[in-house]
């Protein structure tokens, strides 16, 4: 008797296991927010921020977007509530992409507002928009409404394989833009007639919460060496000897970075070396196709990639210095480390102007293949 009751004691347990949430919500009542656009207000319209919502193709074939604006961003979802019959979710939220106008007048509200949301992951990918973020999206649903979000996730999760320009998650965009004296790096976008609808143009530079500058490729390619990053790209060259080009070609390379610092008085020098490795792509010698094989040849284009890139970045680090007057290549924290209590107060007051900045860089190509 006493066996039977155990019995039926465990089915009965079993039997509440197996029951479904008694709040559950079928995902076709949701509106998925997949990616988050931020933009100023479209001339006319009220508030002081817009926020477009690119939702994820639940029932419908494409992806779609929905814009509202509003004084705050909290606002925004309020009329969305009033006008949408769905339960709206950033639980899948998967990029957020900032127009250019709000980002020089200022992104606090989008930081806030995104690193309070629970659901909202501090790995997403943020990006600039050189215009507006609505008129992005909506050229990417025009190009194939079904793939936009994949489409552009995919850019800004792995575009650092393929070329020289920084990932940078919420987290790392927040705590750049926070801190005193450090400018934050994110990819810049803009609208394309390529394929996809959209390509990546720089990166724009981010310090006390407002975008300070917009860099082109090669600069945003020097920020990256500088700062030590982690990427991978593909780099041309162009071969002179007495005054005449006798090669050129590209290579694909990978980059690290190495960094002393040391002080003399009051006087910090930083000596930063990037080192590059990676393999001959194509060139094409004039005149002599036996250098093709001699490993001097070899030697002088890595030399010739050395010393172009070397002057690229003493030209970046003169732009910091000079022009920016924060440091955008994350150097600072070394002289943290040894000399904090120093160092601190400077840091909102001339720090990176004053220090010297020596650069060198070292290159490594194999050579994979030849057309003889």
């Amino acid at each position: 008797m006493k066996l039977r009751w155990i019995k039926i004691g465990l089915i009965l347990a079993m039997g509440t296991m197996l029951c479904g949430c008694w709040d559950t919500i079928d995902v076709e009542e949701f509106e998925i927010a997949v990616a988050g656009g931020y933009d100023t207000p479209r001339s006319g319209e009220e508030g002081k921020v817009s926020v477009s919502a690119l939702l994820a193709a639940v029932e419908q074939k494409n992806e779609r977007l929905g814009t509202y604006s509003a004084s705050t961003i909290g606002e925004t979802r309020a009329r969305r509530a009033y006008s949408e019959s769905r339960h709206y979710s950033l639980a899948q939220l998967q990029a957020i992409l900032i127009g250019q106008d709000l980002a020089q007048q200022g992104v606090r509200s989008v930081l806030d507002t995104n690193l309070r949301e629970p659901r909202a992951k501090i790995s997403i990918p943020v990006a600039v928009v050189n215009g507006r973020t609505e008129e992005l999206l909506g050229s990417m649903i025009e190009k194939d409404g079904g793939k936009v979000s994949e489409n552009l996730i995919s850019l800004l999760q792995t575009i650092k394989k393929r070329a020289f320009v920084p990932q940078t998650s919420l987290h790392r965009f927040a705590v750049g833009s926070y801190t005193t004296g450090i400018a934050a790096a994110v990819p810049v976008l803009k609208t394309s007639n390529n394929q996809l609808g959209v390509e990546v143009t720089g990166c724009a530079l981010f310090s006390q919460e407002r975008m300070i500058a917009e860099l082109d490729r090669i600069e945003t390619r020097s920020l990256v060496l500088l700062s030590g990053n982690a990427a991978q790209g593909w780099i041309p060259f162009f071969l002179y000897k007495d005054g005449e080009m006798v090669d050129s070609g590209t290579v694909f390379a990978a980059n690290q970075r190495k960094v002393n610092v040391s002080r003399e008085g009051d006087v910090i020098t930083f000596d930063i070396k990037v080192f590059l490795t990676g393999r001959l792509v194509e060139h094409g010698v004039f005149g002599h196709s036996e250098s093709l094989h001699e490993e001097q040849h070899l030697g002088e284009i890595e030399q010739v990639v050395a010393g172009d890139l070397r002057q690229e970045l003493l030209d970046f680090v003169r732009f910091m210095q000079e022009e920016l007057r924060v440091d955008a290549i994350d150097i600072t924290p070394y002289a943290l480390a040894r000399w904090r209590q120093e160092i601190t107060p400077q840091l909102g007051n001339g720090f990176i102007e004053d220090v010297i900045i020596n650069v060198e860089v070292d290159v490594s190509i194999k050579n994979t293949g030849e057309i003889g």
